[in-house]
């Protein structure tokens, strides 16, 4: 639903998510209407009998409020998506139309005219060229990239302009095409770079020829910054914000996002432990049970206790659904005073334009709840994805707030970065803005509890699968989650971390052979050998054995990532380390517990590594 003044709504709809669209999932609601203009006309909306009052007062549970000093329009319309039952034939007389949906299912794809439009204050570029969508190649390279789309699908009407992800493809796919493709043109495509999901045979087709030409990774005809996004980036960095409340919210409660997930169901875990009041949660489910199965489930499985069911309350829904604002009659902002927002799309294969919704957009929608009812202290999980090397510092990545955008960063990282820009101007009116960038999160030092969907496992696991560790140096800064998860927590309500931003990493960055050499001194020995030669052994076991995760760890990439091991600052959290008396620093027993953790929940570990592990696997 849009709803703007006359003049403003063709500017409002030029916008990627405007702040006059309004989305909202509730349940039926009853209006009362409070003020003394236009009564009729809200009763003949409401109906007849609806509850008129010269001033608030006191509430029943399940009502909304409508002010008869706004804009009548809007004031219905967002009483609609409130829930109150609307009138729309009796408003709209003569002058209304219902139009008839199809009745079968539609393509999952955005048609919008504005969408193409210049962004507001832009003057009109000329038109350029228009590219035509074709289904036959213009040269050998596409050819080629067709021939195995047409395989890899089973279709033969797949077209050069046909997107990867509207054909049914999936991770695992992925990897086979990109496979396919280096076998035929001898030029490894990072799909993500492709655009992931919204990878094209004539966009990997520029990217092979430019390759094929000479080119190098980040030229600019073929691999655009950020994606090719970068004029959404600069929009996005303008959206409105909303006016910050004058007075300050005097809430001391929690709300937390994301709670559900790896790093999420250990923060509610250590916000619990750490406050003494209520910890909202924001979850996607049916109902209230639902959700509360979904956080128990989520707990037992990384071996935490089940959360406290009368300090955890849950917000059903999603942040762009408004679920905030009608949370049990404004509960939310009279008792919120700290916000912890972890919840993200976390996919490294997808570029901005696909990401934006979930992790800039959801947060905006965020922040304007907050500032309109006063609440300032917003702590935000960011990523040292999000960072760049600083000029003068010799490719040395600072603990500051300010960083440069890396040109070549995925989707992921720019969304974040991208988060952080935003929240600076958050701050200048008077929000207590705190930065948290994990890096890799390792498991829990009690329990091993991992992410299964972490590539640093896959990375481990193929090693001890064929007995050999790539001499690789790249460095990947990381901690386990339960310090990474404590330390947000403790943080988030401590008046001393305000403006501040904490890299959550070990002071030292752990490469893939130091790591072995972790796992060699637990007692879990690997031969060194040639990156070529270990991404050999691993393909020629992913083909004799069939398993998937070998499969994807064939195309482990061996570009980028040349972080040196103390290419990262992170200092701003050893004062609390100390105080806590915990380590950041990865072990060979923690690597070891982790591995084990993984191999007795997930065959496609455990059908590699169970006899590696064997012992650790009969004690657990």
């Amino acid at each position: 639903m849009v709803t703007a003044p006359a003049e403003k709504l063709a500017a409002a709809l030029k916008l990627p998510r405007p702040p006059f669209v309004k989305t909202v999932r509730t349940t039926a609601r009853k209006a009362v209407v409070v003020g003394s203009e236009n009564l009729d006309r809200f009763r003949l909306a409401f109906g007849a009998d609806v509850e008129v009052r010269a001033e608030q007062g006191v509430l029943p549970e399940g009502v909304h409020v409508v002010s008869t000093s706004n804009d009548f329009d809007e004031a219905v319309t967002t009483a609609w998506l409130n829930g109150v039952d609307v009138n729309w034939a009796a408003l709209a007389g003569d002058t209304g139309l219902r139009v008839p949906l199809p009745a079968y299912p539609l393509p999952r794809k955005r048609y919008w005219a504005l969408d193409r439009l210049p962004a507001l204050g832009q003057a009109t570029a000329a038109p350029a060229c228009a590219v035509v969508p074709k289904t036959v190649a213009s040269d050998d390279v596409e050819a080629q990239l067709l021939d195995v789309w047409r395989d890899l699908f089973g279709a033969e009407s797949i077209g050069v302009d046909d997107e990867f992800g509207m054909l049914g493809g999936s991770s695992l796919l992925s990897v086979r095409m990109a496979l396919e493709v280096q076998q035929r043109t001898g030029v490894l495509v990072n799909v993500h770079r492709a655009g992931g999901s919204k990878a094209t045979v004539r966009r990997i087709a520029e990217i092979v020829r430019g390759v094929q030409a000479g080119a190098e990774r980040g030229a600019a005809d073929i691999d655009p910054i950020a994606d090719g996004d970068g004029d959404l980036v600069d929009l996005d960095m303008a959206l409105p914000l909303g006016e910050l409340a004058a007075h300050e919210a005097a809430g001391k409660d929690v709300l937390l996002t994301g709670a559900t997930g790896f790093l999420g169901t250990f923060l509610l875990h250590e916000l619990l432990t750490a406050t003494g009041g209520r910890v909202y949660c924001t979850v996607r489910a049916d109902d209230e049970e639902h959700a509360r199965k979904r956080l128990r489930e989520a707990s037992e499985k990384l071996c935490l206790p089940e959360p406290d069911p009368q300090r955890v309350r849950i917000v059903l829904g999603d942040l762009k659904d408004g679920v905030l604002e009608s949370y049990r009659d404004g509960e939310l902002a009279r008792r919120v005073g700290y916000v912890l927002h972890c919840a993200a799309k976390v996919v490294f294969t997808e570029p901005y334009r696909v990401l934006r919704e979930d992790n800039v957009l959801a947060m905006v929608d965020l922040l304007r709840w907050m500032r309109g009812h006063g609440i300032r202290d917003f702590s935000f999980v960011s990523t040292v994805a999000a960072t760049h090397y600083a000029m003068g510092t010799d490719n040395r990545i600072l603990e500051t707030r300010q960083q440069p955008l890396d040109p070549q960063q995925g989707g992921y990282g720019v969304s974040k970065w991208v988060s952080e820009r935003i929240l600076e101007r958050a701050e200048e009116d008077g929000m207590r803005v705190r930065i948290f960038r994990p890096g890799f999160i390792l498991g829990s030092t009690k329990t091993g509890a991992c992410n299964d969907k972490d590539l640093i496992w896959n990375v481990l696991t193929s090693g001890l699968a064929v007995g050999a560790h790539p001499l690789d140096d790249r460095a990947m800064p990381m901690a386990p989650v339960d310090v990474v998860a404590r330390a947000m927590a403790e943080l988030t309500v401590s008046p001393g971390s305000v403006g501040r931003v904490y890299h959550l990493v070990d002071r030292v960055a752990y490469s893939p052979r130091r790591m072995f050499s972790l796992l060699d001194d637990a007692g879990l020995a690997t031969e060194a050998v040639t990156p070529k030669t270990w991404q050999q052994r691993i393909a020629d076991k992913a083909l004799d054995s069939g398993s998937a995760l070998l499969s994807t760890m064939a195309l482990y990439e061996l570009e980028g990532h040349e972080l040196a091991d103390d290419g990262l600052e992170a200092v701003a959290w050893r004062p609390w380390l100390e105080r806590a008396e915990l380590s950041s620093a990865p072990t060979g027993e923690l690597l070891r517990r982790c591995l084990t953790f993984l191999a007795e929940r997930h065959d496609k570990f455990g059908e590699l590594i169970t006899g590696v592990l064997g012992a650790d696997l009969v004690e657990a």
